[in-house]
């Protein structure tokens, strides 16, 4: 039997550099990725963008067994390759290539798991002449890429400032993303549909499972106003899914101090929150406010997690109602640990900014806020709270 499986193994290793030794030794370089996206329990998308008209390939092996090689059916510019027919719950190493550019040892975990790990950030963009993405997302973006355990990454939209920012987000966010799943929202700066669909191969709106989770991804920019009634449709139907854990994303947040737009985009509120509550949405996520707050309303916890790196915005002293946790000046990343029995949140800080443009870094692993998202208790919630660099609140409370 040991004999048999390694035959087998050789004959995948010869038909996978069958299929290498075809591409052209052409010039070309990766500039965008790899990046994974349209992960499921037994497929997922790999993505990558380079110079040149080389044609690509991915090679990719579950840990442990025999390695395939697809070709890129693109040859210019984007290249994007789906893998089916993948077992669940299993870590895939893969490398990528268009000509004589390589990535190597990267890697993606199927779903399928019931718990899990993963994080969800936003607002990555610069702000040019006064910083780069660089300067800040690069920040956010080193400690994420630290963790080896996350199956997806949820960005919650404005991932660039304007389209010459793309290269630059690629360059800062590549070591995360080339070993994660890549869960894209859609920004009012990240430019139209057919750039979003483009760049990530998945419209502004879309749902999956992962494990014990349901993920929503919604449109909430103005160009969805238009037809707004048939996504409002679509999503009351799309919570009707049987999973024990829900979570929605989309850009601008129902509940925020911004002080640009108090209480925070109350047309996304009157048309979406009731459904949340009622179809037992544990958690919504979103950003646009370049800062952390955390409110929870009629049983959903709302999370503007608008700290990946662009211009801070201030907040109004007046909080909308259901306010629990907030900071203005703060750079980080909100890390959800997910069960069929609970959701664990964390907000991680990674640096603080001062007015002056200082720059304080935290040590690996600070949480400023914490928060538990037990199964059937809508509208009470157990929390648990922690303070300012590492000192946590001593009260404990029910709603």
């Amino acid at each position: 039997m040991q004999g048999g499986a390694q035959r087998v193994n050789w004959v995948r290793w010869f038909s996978a550099m069958a299929v290498v030794l075809l591409v052209p030794a052409a010039s070309a370089a990766i500039i965008w990725g790899p990046y994974v996206t349209n992960t499921t329990a037994d497929s997922a998308t790999i993505n990558w963008k380079a110079t040149g008209n080389a044609t690509g390939w991915v090679e990719y092996s579950p840990e442990g067994g025999g390695t395939t090689c697809i070709p890129s059916p693109g040859d210019e510019g984007m290249h994007r390759v789906h893998l089916a027919g993948l077992l669940p719950a299993t870590t895939y190493r893969y490398r990528v290539g268009a000509g004589d550019g390589v990535v190597e040892d990267c890697r993606f975990r199927t779903f399928g798991d019931r718990a899990f790990t993963c994080i969800i950030y936003g607002d990555s963009q610069g702000q040019r002449p006064f910083f780069t993405q660089t300067e800040r997302h690069g920040l956010v973006a080193e400690r994420m890429a630290e963790k080896g355990d996350i199956l997806f990454l949820l960005h919650t939209g404005d991932f660039v400032g304007d389209e010459s920012e793309w290269d630059e987000f690629f360059a800062i966010a590549g070591p995360v993303l080339r070993n994660t799943t890549l869960v894209p929202v859609a920004g009012n700066h990240d430019g139209p549909v057919e750039t979003f669909t483009e760049i990530f191969g998945l419209p502004p709106r879309y749902s999956f499972d992962a494990g014990s989770l349901h993920v929503t991804v919604l449109d909430s920019n103005d160009r969805a106003w238009a037809d707004m009634k048939r996504q409002t449709t679509w999503l009351e139907e799309d919570l009707t899914s049987p999973l024990p854990r829900k979570i929605v994303a989309f850009h601008h947040p129902p509940f925020s101090s911004d002080r640009k737009h108090p209480g925070g985009d109350l047309a996304l509120r009157a048309e979406w929150s009731e459904i949340f509550s009622q179809s037992g949405v544990d958690a919504v996520f979103s950003g646009h406010t370049h800062t952390y707050e955390r409110y929870r309303v009629c049983g959903t916890e709302y999370f503007v997690a608008g700290c990946g790196g662009g211009p801070f915005y201030p907040l109004a002293e007046e909080k909308p109602g259901g306010y629990q946790a907030g900071n203005e000046r703060i750079l980080g990343y909100v890390r959800a640990t997910v069960s069929p029995g609970s959701i664990d949140a964390e907000m991680v800080a990674v640096a603080e900014i001062t007015e002056e443009d200082g720059v304080t870094i935290y040590p690996a692993g600070t949480v400023i806020d914490s928060v538990r998202l037990p199964a059937g208790m809508t509208g009470g919630w157990l929390s648990v709270l922690t303070s300012l660099p590492g000192v946590p609140e001593l009260s404990r409370f029910w709603r």
